[in-house]
């Protein structure tokens, strides 16, 4: 293990000018070929393919949202001539005249399945009921979907009971019918299970929810009509303010409102003048994330389809937080500079109360512990300074522990 200097500098208040901005590339491949998780304390967290699944089951405990996968070409349309009980004689003849459905951009909360749905009967699921008795939802409806093959099925979701949903698919003329169950638990601490109707298999595809701010992704915009765009979302309970037109060097986030729709963000700071995409320039997001830190977000650049790359910078305006098992909040952690030439890095330190552990940990991107270090642990804000003369360059991780609760940022030494 390498010998750090590491020097405690009590307690002083923190200036944000000492934060850095960081120059960030999130690339989704030629034809935006994937989805990618990001938080932005700690850059991407997961991807996976945009076409694998054709179905997204909410798996929170009060969720029963169901999504479809739309920018692969995936349609449904709910069956108007008949309730479940058609489903042995259900046909397509005047498809062409039905209203499609699709997944609201604004919310995570409506999926395809739920939209239309009776908002003034809150046990109105969209495709199913509610019962306050037994607090089971019951389908009540049949769904044509058209799958990104160009085929399709039809589909019942059945119900949705003690955490698991039920639903039935088959071939038009009644063949291959299945039926499956999807449980919430198997996905516990993430938004969404998925399903592939075209390979008939479950998919675990995404990072927990709380590793991930913002999804880089294609959906379906309304611009009025529904149009595939390529754009960020963010996730459950992370808020936007947008900021234009603004002098982006000293705009501050205190005047601003952030709002909760998942598009808050969107698509909206590029656009094509059929030749190469323009950035919008004097716009500023602010994203304040579930821990309640703040961020700046300027988008500097896009790819298009040749190699979906999104970017951007950022900078941190607020401290990284640690909260307890119960979810309250501990303290926070910020470095700079970073990136770092080399030479001394500081680590700015907040805790909440008096706690029993404070630890202060650095590792290689093996996982090899090269410092480690018990620091401050009174309540105050602390700095650090680190020398970093004898790390090689690269990248590394450094974690701060509090009572057995950890939050952690990459550090790059040039």
């Amino acid at each position: 293990m390498k010998k750090i200097l590491l020097i405690c500098a009590g307690a002083f208040f923190l200036n944000n000018s000492n934060a850095q901005t960081v120059i960030d590339t999130v690339s989704l491949g030629l034809s935006y070929a994937n989805q990618k998780w990001y938080s932005l304390q700690n850059d991407e967290q997961g991807a996976s393919s945009k076409n694998n699944w054709d179905l997204a089951f909410g798996t929170c405990s009060q969720c029963s949202t169901i999504m479809i996968n739309s920018i692969t070409g995936t349609m449904l349309w709910g069956y108007p001539k008949a309730d479940t009980s058609g489903w042995s004689t259900l046909d397509t003849s005047g498809l062409s005249t039905w209203t499609p459905r699709y997944n609201s951009d604004t919310s995570w909360a409506f999926g395809a399945f739920s939209l239309p749905r009776n908002m003034g009967n809150s046990n109105d699921l969209g495709w199913g009921m509610y019962s306050s008795v037994t607090h089971l939802v019951i389908g009540d409806s049949l769904f044509i979907i058209k799958l990104a093959n160009n085929s399709y099925r039809k589909l019942w979701i059945q119900y949705l009971v003690g955490g698991s949903y039920s639903f039935r698919y088959a071939q038009l003329n009644g063949a291959n019918d299945t039926i499956v169950s999807i449980s919430k638990a198997t996905y516990t601490g993430k938004n969404f299970g998925y399903y592939s109707l075209q390979n008939n298999v479950a998919l675990d595809r995404e990072p927990l929810s709380a590793n991930w701010d913002l999804l880089f992704a294609q959906y379906t915009a309304f611009i009025p009509q529904s149009y595939t765009v390529s754009g960020v979302l963010s996730n459950k309970g992370v808020t936007i303010a947008k900021t234009y037109p603004v002098d982006t060097g000293i705009v501050s986030w205190a005047s601003h409102t952030f709002t909760t729709p998942i598009n808050g963000i969107g698509y909206g700071w590029k656009s094509f003048d059929g030749a190469t995409w323009k950035i919008e320039d004097s716009l500023v997001y602010f994203a304040k994330t579930n821990s309640g830190n703040i961020w700046k977000l300027i988008f500097t650049g896009f790819g298009g389809s040749a190699n979906g790359n999104y970017i951007f910078s950022k900078k941190l305006l607020s401290l990284t937080g640690v909260n307890d098992m119960n979810g309250k909040h501990l303290g926070s952690l910020s470095l700079y500079p970073n990136p770092s030439s080399g030479d001394n890095i500081n680590i700015v330190y907040n805790i909440e109360k008096n706690i029993s552990s404070a630890t202060l940990n650095i590792y290689d991107l093996s996982g090899r512990t090269i410092f480690t270090e018990n620091i401050c642990k009174s309540q105050g804000l602390y700095k650090q300074q680190l020398s970093l003369q004898t790390l090689m360059a690269g990248m590394y991780i450094v974690r701060l522990e509090l009572d057995g609760s950890y939050v952690q940022q990459k550090l790059i030494i040039k």
